[in-house]
Protein backbone atom coordinates (compact mmCIF):
# COMPACT_ATOMS: atom_id res chain seq x y z
CA UNK A 1 0.00 0.00 0.00
CA UNK A 2 1.47 3.31 -1.42
CA UNK A 3 1.40 6.93 0.75
CA UNK A 4 -1.01 8.59 -1.52
CA UNK A 5 0.06 11.30 -3.16
CA UNK A 6 -2.56 14.29 -2.45
CA UNK A 7 -5.36 14.86 0.12
CA UNK A 8 -7.35 12.25 -0.37
CA UNK A 9 -5.64 10.03 2.03
CA UNK A 10 -7.86 10.70 4.62
CA UNK A 11 -10.80 9.21 1.89
CA UNK A 12 -8.25 6.31 1.42
CA UNK A 13 -7.86 5.89 5.15
CA UNK A 14 -11.13 5.89 6.02
CA UNK A 15 -11.76 3.37 2.95
CA UNK A 16 -9.77 0.66 5.46
CA UNK A 17 -11.37 0.57 8.51
CA UNK A 18 -15.19 -0.25 9.58
CA UNK A 19 -18.08 1.43 11.31
CA UNK A 20 -16.93 -0.55 14.50
CA UNK A 21 -13.44 0.83 14.53
CA UNK A 22 -15.01 4.54 14.70
CA UNK A 23 -17.42 3.65 17.39
CA UNK A 24 -14.77 1.90 19.22
CA UNK A 25 -12.54 5.59 18.78
CA UNK A 26 -15.87 7.69 20.31
CA UNK A 27 -15.90 5.45 23.23
CA UNK A 28 -12.55 5.18 23.85
CA UNK A 29 -11.95 9.22 23.71
CA UNK A 30 -15.13 9.47 26.20
CA UNK A 31 -13.36 7.17 28.46
CA UNK A 32 -10.25 9.80 28.61
CA UNK A 33 -12.56 12.27 28.80
CA UNK A 34 -13.58 11.13 32.37
CA UNK A 35 -10.33 10.27 33.18
CA UNK A 36 -8.43 13.61 31.91
CA UNK A 37 -10.71 16.38 30.54
CA UNK A 38 -13.34 15.70 33.88
CA UNK A 39 -10.69 16.47 36.42
CA UNK A 40 -9.57 19.58 34.36
CA UNK A 41 -13.04 21.55 35.25
CA UNK A 42 -12.20 20.90 38.85
CA UNK A 43 -8.63 21.79 38.27
CA UNK A 44 -8.61 25.40 38.83
CA UNK A 45 -11.44 24.82 41.89
CA UNK A 46 -8.54 22.61 43.38
CA UNK A 47 -5.64 25.02 43.06
CA UNK A 48 -7.56 27.74 44.11
CA UNK A 49 -8.94 25.85 47.39
CA UNK A 50 -6.35 23.65 48.10
CA UNK A 51 -3.30 26.04 47.66
CA UNK A 52 -0.28 25.37 45.47
CA UNK A 53 1.12 23.17 48.08
CA UNK A 54 -1.97 21.14 48.82
CA UNK A 55 -2.44 20.39 45.38
CA UNK A 56 1.29 19.44 45.29
CA UNK A 57 0.92 17.02 47.67
CA UNK A 58 -2.80 15.55 46.40
CA UNK A 59 -0.54 15.45 42.92
CA UNK A 60 2.53 13.71 44.16
CA UNK A 61 0.63 11.23 45.38
CA UNK A 62 -1.30 10.49 42.68
CA UNK A 63 1.89 10.46 40.39
CA UNK A 64 3.22 7.70 42.66
CA UNK A 65 -0.38 5.93 42.41
CA UNK A 66 -0.16 6.50 38.79
CA UNK A 67 3.45 3.80 38.92
CA UNK A 68 2.10 1.57 40.92
CA UNK A 69 -1.08 0.91 38.55
CA UNK A 70 1.69 0.16 35.86
CA UNK A 71 3.22 -2.37 37.40
CA UNK A 72 -0.31 -3.71 38.47
CA UNK A 73 -1.49 -3.47 35.13
CA UNK A 74 1.72 -5.15 33.28
CA UNK A 75 0.99 -4.60 30.12
CA UNK A 76 -1.98 -6.14 29.93
CA UNK A 77 -3.71 -2.89 28.17
CA UNK A 78 -2.11 -4.53 24.75
CA UNK A 79 -1.31 -7.91 24.95
CA UNK A 80 -4.89 -8.94 26.73
CA UNK A 81 -6.77 -6.52 24.37
CA UNK A 82 -4.59 -8.67 21.19
CA UNK A 83 -5.35 -12.07 22.91
CA UNK A 84 -9.00 -11.38 23.69
CA UNK A 85 -9.79 -9.86 19.47
CA UNK A 86 -8.17 -13.32 18.46
CA UNK A 87 -10.43 -15.82 21.58
CA UNK A 88 -13.78 -13.68 21.55
CA UNK A 89 -15.91 -16.00 19.44
CA UNK A 90 -14.22 -18.85 21.78
CA UNK A 91 -16.36 -18.55 24.78
CA UNK A 92 -14.46 -21.51 27.03
CA UNK A 93 -10.71 -20.20 26.11
CA UNK A 94 -12.13 -16.59 26.69
CA UNK A 95 -13.15 -16.94 29.70
CA UNK A 96 -10.12 -18.87 30.88
CA UNK A 97 -8.21 -15.87 29.70
CA UNK A 98 -9.76 -13.20 31.41
CA UNK A 99 -9.82 -15.11 34.92
CA UNK A 100 -5.68 -15.53 34.29
CA UNK A 101 -5.77 -12.08 33.84
CA UNK A 102 -7.68 -11.28 37.49
CA UNK A 103 -5.58 -13.52 38.86
CA UNK A 104 -2.23 -11.85 37.90
CA UNK A 105 -4.08 -8.48 39.00
CA UNK A 106 -4.68 -9.67 41.97
CA UNK A 107 -1.33 -10.64 43.31
CA UNK A 108 0.11 -7.35 41.63
CA UNK A 109 -2.19 -5.65 43.79
CA UNK A 110 -0.90 -6.98 46.85
CA UNK A 111 2.81 -6.58 45.93
CA UNK A 112 2.01 -3.00 44.73
CA UNK A 113 0.50 -2.27 48.09
CA UNK A 114 3.34 -3.64 49.90
CA UNK A 115 5.78 -1.49 48.21
CA UNK A 116 3.65 1.65 48.94
CA UNK A 117 3.89 0.53 52.78
CA UNK A 118 7.30 0.41 52.49
CA UNK A 119 8.14 3.40 51.05
CA UNK A 120 5.73 4.91 53.37
CA UNK A 121 7.79 3.15 56.38
CA UNK A 122 11.21 4.01 55.21
CA UNK A 123 11.11 7.47 53.00
CA UNK A 124 10.55 10.66 55.32
CA UNK A 125 8.68 12.48 52.66
CA UNK A 126 5.57 10.12 52.54
CA UNK A 127 6.25 9.76 56.17
CA UNK A 128 4.63 12.95 57.24
CA UNK A 129 1.50 12.76 55.53
CA UNK A 130 0.50 8.75 54.67
CA UNK A 131 -2.83 9.03 54.75
CA UNK A 132 -3.24 10.92 51.25
CA UNK A 133 -0.70 8.08 49.55
CA UNK A 134 -2.76 5.55 51.36
CA UNK A 135 -5.93 6.66 50.33
CA UNK A 136 -4.46 7.91 46.57
CA UNK A 137 -4.15 3.54 46.32
CA UNK A 138 -7.59 3.19 45.37
CA UNK A 139 -6.55 4.65 41.98
CA UNK A 140 -4.73 1.53 41.53
CA UNK A 141 -7.27 -0.83 43.08
CA UNK A 142 -9.72 1.05 40.17
CA UNK A 143 -7.33 0.76 37.86
CA UNK A 144 -6.66 -2.54 37.69
CA UNK A 145 -10.69 -4.15 37.55
CA UNK A 146 -11.52 -1.75 34.69
CA UNK A 147 -11.72 -3.94 32.07
CA UNK A 148 -10.74 -1.34 29.27
CA UNK A 149 -8.94 -4.05 27.29
CA UNK A 150 -11.76 -6.66 27.33
CA UNK A 151 -14.29 -4.76 25.91
CA UNK A 152 -11.71 -3.06 23.55
CA UNK A 153 -10.77 -6.60 22.78
CA UNK A 154 -14.52 -7.38 21.79
CA UNK A 155 -15.21 -4.55 20.30
CA UNK A 156 -18.16 -3.78 22.60
CA UNK A 157 -17.34 -0.21 24.25
CA UNK A 158 -20.68 1.33 24.72
CA UNK A 159 -21.74 0.66 28.35
CA UNK A 160 -18.38 0.21 29.51
CA UNK A 161 -17.41 4.29 28.67
CA UNK A 162 -21.36 4.66 30.01
CA UNK A 163 -20.25 3.30 33.44
CA UNK A 164 -17.16 5.03 33.59
CA UNK A 165 -18.31 8.65 32.30
CA UNK A 166 -21.21 8.48 35.01
CA UNK A 167 -19.17 7.63 37.55
CA UNK A 168 -16.11 10.02 37.06
CA UNK A 169 -18.52 12.74 36.34
CA UNK A 170 -20.64 12.13 39.78
CA UNK A 171 -17.44 12.31 42.15
CA UNK A 172 -15.70 15.41 39.46
CA UNK A 173 -18.93 17.53 40.94
CA UNK A 174 -18.63 15.97 44.15
CA UNK A 175 -15.33 17.78 44.77
CA UNK A 176 -17.15 21.09 44.46
CA UNK A 177 -19.71 19.86 47.38
CA UNK A 178 -16.88 18.11 49.70
CA UNK A 179 -13.69 20.06 49.37
CA UNK A 180 -14.33 23.38 50.93
CA UNK A 181 -10.80 24.53 51.93
CA UNK A 182 -7.09 23.44 52.52
CA UNK A 183 -7.76 21.15 55.14
CA UNK A 184 -10.13 18.94 52.86
CA UNK A 185 -7.22 17.88 50.99
CA UNK A 186 -7.70 14.25 51.58
CA UNK A 187 -11.30 14.32 50.35
CA UNK A 188 -9.44 14.91 46.73
CA UNK A 189 -7.35 11.03 46.51
CA UNK A 190 -10.84 9.87 48.74
CA UNK A 191 -13.42 10.82 45.53
CA UNK A 192 -10.30 9.86 42.88
CA UNK A 193 -10.58 6.80 44.17
CA UNK A 194 -14.10 5.86 44.74
CA UNK A 195 -14.74 7.10 41.10
CA UNK A 196 -11.91 4.74 39.91
CA UNK A 197 -12.97 1.84 41.98
CA UNK A 198 -16.74 1.96 42.10
CA UNK A 199 -16.56 2.51 37.86
CA UNK A 200 -14.01 -0.12 37.90
CA UNK A 201 -16.41 -2.66 40.13
CA UNK A 202 -19.45 -1.89 37.45
CA UNK A 203 -17.43 -2.69 34.23
CA UNK A 204 -16.15 -6.22 35.36
CA UNK A 205 -19.94 -7.02 37.24
CA UNK A 206 -20.68 -6.48 33.40
CA UNK A 207 -18.11 -8.70 31.68
CA UNK A 208 -20.17 -11.75 33.36
CA UNK A 209 -22.96 -11.25 30.28
CA UNK A 210 -19.97 -12.52 28.33
CA UNK A 211 -17.55 -14.43 30.36
CA UNK A 212 -17.20 -16.42 33.53
CA UNK A 213 -14.70 -17.03 36.28
CA UNK A 214 -13.08 -20.07 35.81
CA UNK A 215 -10.19 -21.94 38.03
CA UNK A 216 -7.22 -19.89 36.60
CA UNK A 217 -4.10 -21.95 35.20
CA UNK A 218 -0.75 -21.17 36.83
CA UNK A 219 0.90 -22.67 33.42
CA UNK A 220 -0.70 -20.35 31.51
CA UNK A 221 -0.19 -17.73 33.68
CA UNK A 222 3.15 -17.65 34.01
CA UNK A 223 3.06 -17.57 30.07
CA UNK A 224 1.45 -14.37 30.14
CA UNK A 225 3.43 -13.15 32.29
CA UNK A 226 6.41 -13.68 30.34
CA UNK A 227 4.95 -12.51 27.37
CA UNK A 228 3.97 -9.14 28.65
CA UNK A 229 6.59 -7.98 30.58
CA UNK A 230 8.47 -6.58 28.19
CA UNK A 231 5.33 -3.98 28.00
CA UNK A 232 4.96 -3.37 31.19
CA UNK A 233 8.46 -2.21 30.97
CA UNK A 234 8.29 -0.55 28.43
CA UNK A 235 4.95 1.30 29.88
CA UNK A 236 7.09 2.29 33.14
CA UNK A 237 9.51 3.51 31.47
CA UNK A 238 6.99 5.82 29.67
CA UNK A 239 5.70 7.13 32.78
CA UNK A 240 9.12 7.59 33.96
CA UNK A 241 8.99 10.57 31.24
CA UNK A 242 5.03 11.55 31.82
CA UNK A 243 4.67 11.29 35.73
CA UNK A 244 7.86 11.00 37.63
CA UNK A 245 8.11 14.96 36.87
CA UNK A 246 5.97 16.02 39.34
CA UNK A 247 7.39 13.31 42.13
CA UNK A 248 10.96 13.98 41.61
CA UNK A 249 10.20 18.10 41.77
CA UNK A 250 8.02 17.32 44.76
CA UNK A 251 11.02 15.56 46.52
CA UNK A 252 13.65 17.81 45.84
CA UNK A 253 11.51 21.29 46.06
CA UNK A 254 8.54 20.70 48.23
CA UNK A 255 4.98 20.36 47.29
CA UNK A 256 4.74 23.96 46.30
CA UNK A 257 6.48 23.75 43.10
CA UNK A 258 5.55 20.42 42.57
CA UNK A 259 1.74 21.93 42.12
CA UNK A 260 2.52 24.61 39.95
CA UNK A 261 4.11 22.30 37.60
CA UNK A 262 1.47 19.97 38.01
CA UNK A 263 -1.47 22.51 37.01
CA UNK A 264 0.56 22.53 33.80
CA UNK A 265 1.42 19.39 32.94
CA UNK A 266 -2.43 18.36 33.42
CA UNK A 267 -3.68 20.66 30.80
CA UNK A 268 -0.38 19.55 27.86
CA UNK A 269 -1.40 15.73 29.25
CA UNK A 270 -4.91 16.52 28.50
CA UNK A 271 -3.86 17.31 24.58
CA UNK A 272 -1.63 14.37 24.41
CA UNK A 273 -4.70 12.11 25.85
CA UNK A 274 -6.68 12.82 22.79
CA UNK A 275 -3.96 10.71 20.61
CA UNK A 276 -4.13 7.71 22.79
CA UNK A 277 -8.18 6.24 22.11
CA UNK A 278 -7.40 6.72 18.26
CA UNK A 279 -4.76 5.02 18.85
CA UNK A 280 -6.34 1.78 20.42
CA UNK A 281 -9.63 2.00 18.42
CA UNK A 282 -7.14 1.45 15.47
CA UNK A 283 -4.85 -0.97 16.78
CA UNK A 284 -7.03 -4.58 16.92
CA UNK A 285 -7.93 -3.25 13.00
CA UNK A 286 -4.37 -2.74 12.26
CA UNK A 287 -2.81 -5.83 14.40
CA UNK A 288 -5.10 -7.82 12.13
CA UNK A 289 -3.45 -6.82 9.05
CA UNK A 290 -0.26 -7.64 6.94
CA UNK A 291 3.04 -5.73 7.28
CA UNK A 292 2.67 -3.54 4.34
CA UNK A 293 -0.57 -2.56 5.03
CA UNK A 294 0.00 -1.30 8.51
CA UNK A 295 2.71 0.62 7.02
CA UNK A 296 0.89 2.31 4.42
CA UNK A 297 -1.96 2.90 6.80
CA UNK A 298 0.90 4.47 9.81
CA UNK A 299 2.09 7.07 6.81
CA UNK A 300 -1.45 8.29 6.24
CA UNK A 301 -1.90 8.75 9.49
CA UNK A 302 1.10 10.49 9.86
CA UNK A 303 -0.27 13.56 7.89
CA UNK A 304 -3.12 14.40 10.19
CA UNK A 305 -1.21 13.97 12.74
CA UNK A 306 1.06 15.96 12.50
CA UNK A 307 -1.08 18.78 11.62
CA UNK A 308 -3.10 18.90 14.61
CA UNK A 309 0.17 18.51 16.91
CA UNK A 310 1.52 21.47 14.52
CA UNK A 311 -1.71 23.72 15.47
CA UNK A 312 -1.93 22.40 18.68
CA UNK A 313 1.55 23.74 19.90
CA UNK A 314 1.17 26.86 17.97
CA UNK A 315 -1.69 27.77 19.77
CA UNK A 316 -0.43 26.81 23.06
CA UNK A 317 3.35 28.97 22.57
CA UNK A 318 1.19 31.86 21.38
CA UNK A 319 -1.62 31.70 24.31
CA UNK A 320 0.16 30.99 27.45
CA UNK A 321 -0.30 33.59 29.77
CA UNK A 322 -3.84 33.95 28.09
CA UNK A 323 -4.36 30.50 28.86
CA UNK A 324 -2.88 30.12 32.19
CA UNK A 325 -4.54 33.55 33.71
CA UNK A 326 -8.31 32.27 31.75
CA UNK A 327 -8.07 29.09 33.92
CA UNK A 328 -6.70 29.60 37.04
CA UNK A 329 -6.58 33.14 37.78
CA UNK A 330 -3.34 32.48 39.96
CA UNK A 331 -0.49 34.87 39.56
CA UNK A 332 1.86 32.28 41.06
CA UNK A 333 1.24 29.81 38.47
CA UNK A 334 0.98 32.47 36.01
CA UNK A 335 4.57 33.67 36.28
CA UNK A 336 5.39 30.53 35.22
CA UNK A 337 3.90 30.68 31.66
CA UNK A 338 7.49 30.04 29.93
CA UNK A 339 7.15 26.50 31.31
CA UNK A 340 3.97 25.96 29.66
CA UNK A 341 5.75 27.18 26.68
CA UNK A 342 8.18 24.63 26.81
CA UNK A 343 5.69 21.74 27.63
CA UNK A 344 4.10 22.88 25.02
CA UNK A 345 5.94 21.21 22.28
CA UNK A 346 5.21 18.13 23.93
CA UNK A 347 1.70 18.14 21.73
CA UNK A 348 3.43 17.82 18.47
CA UNK A 349 6.32 15.58 19.95
CA UNK A 350 3.84 13.39 21.65
CA UNK A 351 1.46 13.00 18.86
CA UNK A 352 4.16 11.29 16.39
CA UNK A 353 6.38 9.46 19.03
CA UNK A 354 2.88 7.84 20.34
CA UNK A 355 2.07 6.29 16.28
CA UNK A 356 4.98 4.57 16.13
CA UNK A 357 5.63 3.58 19.73
CA UNK A 358 2.46 3.13 20.71
CA UNK A 359 0.55 2.19 17.63
CA UNK A 360 2.94 0.43 14.87
CA UNK A 361 5.83 -1.27 16.97
CA UNK A 362 2.87 -3.15 18.43
CA UNK A 363 0.86 -4.05 15.75
CA UNK A 364 3.76 -5.89 13.96
CA UNK A 365 4.56 -7.13 17.67
CA UNK A 366 7.76 -5.63 18.19
CA UNK A 367 7.31 -5.60 21.96
CA UNK A 368 10.80 -6.24 22.24
CA UNK A 369 12.38 -3.39 20.45
CA UNK A 370 9.42 -0.90 21.83
CA UNK A 371 10.78 -2.20 25.27
CA UNK A 372 14.60 -0.92 24.36
CA UNK A 373 13.06 1.99 23.09
CA UNK A 374 11.29 3.57 25.64
CA UNK A 375 13.72 2.22 28.58
CA UNK A 376 16.57 4.27 26.84
CA UNK A 377 14.50 6.77 26.77
CA UNK A 378 12.66 6.82 30.54
CA UNK A 379 16.37 5.95 32.00
CA UNK A 380 17.87 8.88 30.29
CA UNK A 381 14.96 11.10 30.81
CA UNK A 382 15.53 9.93 34.65
CA UNK A 383 19.08 11.00 34.87
CA UNK A 384 18.46 14.33 33.29
CA UNK A 385 15.77 15.44 35.32
CA UNK A 386 17.36 14.57 38.26
CA UNK A 387 20.32 16.65 36.95
CA UNK A 388 18.63 19.74 35.72
CA UNK A 389 16.36 20.09 38.63
CA UNK A 390 19.20 20.50 40.59
CA UNK A 391 20.17 22.83 38.77
CA UNK A 392 17.52 25.10 37.01
CA UNK A 393 14.48 23.71 39.35
CA UNK A 394 11.01 23.55 37.38
CA UNK A 395 12.58 24.97 34.21
CA UNK A 396 14.68 21.92 34.30
CA UNK A 397 12.34 19.72 34.46
CA UNK A 398 10.17 21.34 31.94
CA UNK A 399 12.82 20.73 29.34
CA UNK A 400 14.07 17.44 30.02
CA UNK A 401 9.91 16.43 29.91
CA UNK A 402 9.63 18.12 25.87
CA UNK A 403 13.58 16.50 24.85
CA UNK A 404 12.48 13.41 26.23
CA UNK A 405 9.42 13.54 24.02
CA UNK A 406 11.55 14.61 20.99
CA UNK A 407 14.22 12.09 21.53
CA UNK A 408 11.86 9.22 21.30
CA UNK A 409 10.58 10.00 18.00
CA UNK A 410 13.47 10.43 16.61
CA UNK A 411 14.71 7.15 17.51
CA UNK A 412 11.32 5.64 16.93
CA UNK A 413 11.64 6.78 13.44
CA UNK A 414 15.07 5.71 12.56
CA UNK A 415 13.71 2.28 13.28
CA UNK A 416 10.81 2.41 11.38
CA UNK A 417 12.62 3.15 8.72
CA UNK A 418 14.73 0.60 9.55
CA UNK A 419 12.08 -1.96 10.12
CA UNK A 420 10.58 -1.24 6.71
CA UNK A 421 13.40 -1.52 4.61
Amino acid sequence: MELPKNMDFIKSYLKNINKTVLQNYIYLLLIQIANFVLPLIALPYLVITLNTEGYGLVMIAQSLAVFLGILVDFGFNISATREVSILRDNKEALSRYFSNVYAIKIGLIVLAFLFLAILIAFVPKFQSDPEVYFLSFGIVIGQAIFPTWFFQGIEKMRIITIINVVAKAFFTISIFFFILSPEDYLMAPILNSLGMIISGALGLFYCFRFVRFTKPNFGEMKAMVVESSSLMVSNFAVNLYTYANTLILGLMWGDSLAGIYASMEKLVLAIKSVYAPLYQAIFPFLAAKKKPQIVGIIKQLSIPISIFGVFATAVLLGSASVFLDFIYGNQEISSYSSIFRILSFIAIFSALNMLLVTLYLPSIKEYKLRMKILSFAGLLHLMLVVSMSHFYDIYGVAITASFTELLILLIAYFYFKKTIE
